[in-house]
């Protein structure tokens, strides 16, 4: 009985060693964390300069690099019919209190000059006459219209303002015998907001078709 008891013991300790080497194996180590997925961010698309609508129409830029607007190709008389037609724009709109004086110096400005400025008139008139014949008339009044709504072009309402309130403190100590040049160098100055937003409202439409090139089919981000 004794060997088999003391056999016994050996297999029992034998036992409690195979599983006290058990417990001591390591554990597998953890699955690897997935990988952290970045939130895919549309950048917003490119806005129009001065808020101008998507649909505004940019004239084109001509070979002397001016752009082919109503205040191309004119001659003395017609640049200062269309300065005193943009002064007289500015007299209505620009009503914020830096523009206060706006009205005073127009009304000046016809007032000093009335003789030089109906020449200017008559001439335009008779130009529409040799060039259309009986419908000059109607050809007139929209030649008015279309140069009306250009200086009333609401989105730069207040860089043409700017430009307006110091061309108009020209025109009132200019005489009359400098009419026409004060007028020549009057446009360009009452142009050149136009001319700088034409150039932006380019800019952007280069930027917005690269942008839809490289987020193709996105939705900018806050828009719908």
């Amino acid at each position: 009985m004794l060997p088999r008891f003391r056999k016994l013991r050996l297999t029992v300790a034998a036992g409690s060693v195979a599983v006290l080497a058990a417990c001591q194996q390591v554990a597998p180590p953890p699955p690897p964390a997935a990988p952290v997925v970045q939130p895919q961010y549309t950048p917003r698309a490119p806005t129009t300069p001065f808020g101008a609508s998507t649909n505004t129409i940019v004239p084109t830029l001509r070979a002397d690099g001016l752009r082919q607007t109503i205040n191309r190709d004119l001659g003395p008389l017609e640049t200062l019919w269309h300065v005193r037609a943009a002064l007289n724009v500015a007299a209505l709109s620009c009503t914020a209190p830096q523009y206060a004086r706006l009205v005073d110096d127009y009304n000046a400005f016809i007032t000093n000059n009335k003789s030089h400025l109906r020449k200017a008139n008559n001439a335009i008139i008779q130009k529409f006459r040799r060039d259309i014949g009986s419908g000059y008339k109607s050809a007139h009044d929209r030649h008015q219209t279309s140069l009306y709504n250009y200086w009333s072009f609401s989105p730069l309402r207040r860089p043409f303002c700017d430009q307006a309130v110091e061309v108009s403190q020209r025109a009132i100590v200019t005489p009359s015998t400098g009419l026409n040049d004060f007028a020549a160098s009057a446009l360009p100055q009452l142009e050149g907001p136009f001319t700088d937003f034409y150039a932006a409202y380019e800019q952007y439409e280069k930027d917005l078709e690269a942008w839809r090139v490289q987020y193709s089919g996105a939705t900018p981000t806050g828009q719908n």
